[in-house]
């Protein structure tokens, strides 16, 4: 049951989310990023290499078989990769060639971001495990049919709005991000979508939006939805806007809130805000509000 920690009765109306089948058209990379250089950094750390060293390791990442750039480690085992992507979101692959052997692994990156990557090479049992992965990225502002897929649990996933709407969908664009965990901090708006946009995030542990005004602001037919992965560990979800709602939702949207533990929604007025013929499923949490 919703619990509401203020005096003012709230009207949920938590219906089932709408299915949104009709998304699977692959995105043009033409506005994703904010706009910004759609490079991106991998900042490299290899920690130990079990039966041998970590220097002067020849590390090269490839797309789609074509090499973007080229590193030595030196001998802290340190690296740095930049290159550019033409998608929002690509799977690349990282070799690593040793004395006796070249290993390799994919991972996914996404444009307009910087990824701090740490791992250990065993070159006896050949094997490379992360142990680190952090993805800093800039915002996202898709648009038409623009896709950012991104699904990746050993990762944890930050976007620093810098004052300006964190994720932004519109028309028709999807943007979907799986990962360990997932901030949203310094956001005008954590989550902005409207025109038939989806925004799906799921984490195995904690979701933390933190935005000045609406914390979710979804209008027109769109589908936003916060939830705890698959096979997840100790999910919470905490949506917190500190001069607006938690969730506002207008004309047709979906609002889906899916914690596997604690949920919390505040507002500095409204923890929810519905109006129209949207529908918002906070599925239990706590809503905070002044």
């Amino acid at each position: 049951m919703v619990k509401i920690l203020n005096n003012k009765p709230f009207l949920l109306v938590l219906l089932l989310a709408v299915s949104y089948a009709s998304y699977g058209i692959p995105g043009c990379g033409s506005s994703g990023g904010g706009g910004g250089s759609k490079r991106v950094t991998i900042n490299g750390l290899v920690e130990d290499v079990i039966g041998g060293s970590v220097a002067d390791i020849r590390v090269t990442v490839f797309e789609n078989g074509n090499r973007k750039d080229r590193d030595n480690t030196n001998s802290a085992g340190e690296f740095k990769l930049k290159f550019k992507l033409g998608d929002e979101a690509v799977l690349v692959e990282i070799e690593f060639e040793l004395p006796d052997i070249t290993i390799s692994r994919f991972i996914t990156v996404t444009r307009d971001s910087e990824v701090d990557l740490d791992l250990v090479i065993d070159t006896f049992v050949p094997s490379l495990t992360i142990t680190g992965w952090t993805v800093e990225q800039k915002r996202l502002n898709l648009s038409r049919f623009d896709e950012l897929i991104f699904n990746e649990t050993e990762a944890i996933f930050r976007i620093d709005g810098n004052g300006r709407k964190c994720i932004q969908a519109n028309g028709e664009s999807r943007i979907e991000i799986t990962a360990e965990s997932i901030s949203l901090i310094d956001c005008s708006e954590g989550i902005s979508a409207e025109s038939f946009g989806l925004v799906i995030l799921e984490a195995l542990f904690d979701i933390n939006l933190i935005a000045k005004n609406d914390g979710i602001k979804a209008k027109d037919n769109t589908v936003v939805r916060l939830s705890m992965s698959n096979n997840p560990i100790d999910n919470n979800i905490f949506i917190t806007s500190t001069k607006e709602n938690g969730i506002r939702a207008s004309g047709a949207a979906n609002v889906t809130v899916d914690p596997q533990n604690l949920c919390t929604i505040s507002g500095a007025k409204n923890a929810i805000n519905q109006s129209g013929t949207s529908v918002v499923d906070p599925d239990g949490c706590t809503l905070v509000v002044p």
